[in-house]
């Protein structure tokens, strides 16, 4: 798994890159720190902890995470509380992955655990170099769902 970390005043954020599925919901909503195309992509002390948060919980992939550094944040760590679901639910995206929300164990066939989460997003356009989760190719192969189940590949 490639994990990347990013210290800062209160807060370092975690990047899984196997697990982002590069919606830049992210650099849509803090473009001060996160720079896609550019190293380090991500520059966490140009926006206080509680802000960076707030847009790391937003992540529709859970690539990004948080652990709080001070004593009296720690306590509010994402890393509990990522989302939360009382029954586990499978909802398409318009267009693209599973989004499966809720505590799950995905499993490869041999009885191996792929991940333990909260969320994650599975391909459902059979294009992921990552399957069984999503990497984002729908956009690249023009995945295309009509809202009831039925879909076509560019």
């Amino acid at each position: 798994m490639a994990t990347r970390d990013y210290p800062a005043d209160g807060i370092t954020v975690h990047w899984d890159s196997i697990r982002c599925i590069h919606s830049r919901v992210c650099a849509s909503a803090l473009p001060t720190v996160f720079h896609p195309g550019e190293r380090p992509w991500i520059t966490p002390n140009a926006v206080r902890a509680d802000e960076l948060a707030a847009t790391i919980d937003a992540c529709p992939s859970g690539a990004l995470r948080y652990t709080r550094t001070s004593a009296a944040a720690a306590a509010e760590s994402n890393d509990v509380a990522e989302v939360e679901a009382p029954a586990v639910t499978v909802t398409p995206t318009p267009n693209g992955p599973l989004e499966v929300l809720g505590q799950i164990t995905v499993v490869r066939s041999d009885g191996t655990v792929l991940r333990e989460t909260k969320r994650s997003y599975l391909c459902r356009c059979g294009q992921s170099a990552n399957k069984p989760f999503c990497d984002g190719s729908h956009s690249r192969a023009h995945f295309v769902d009509d809202g009831l189940g039925a879909f076509s590949g560019g």
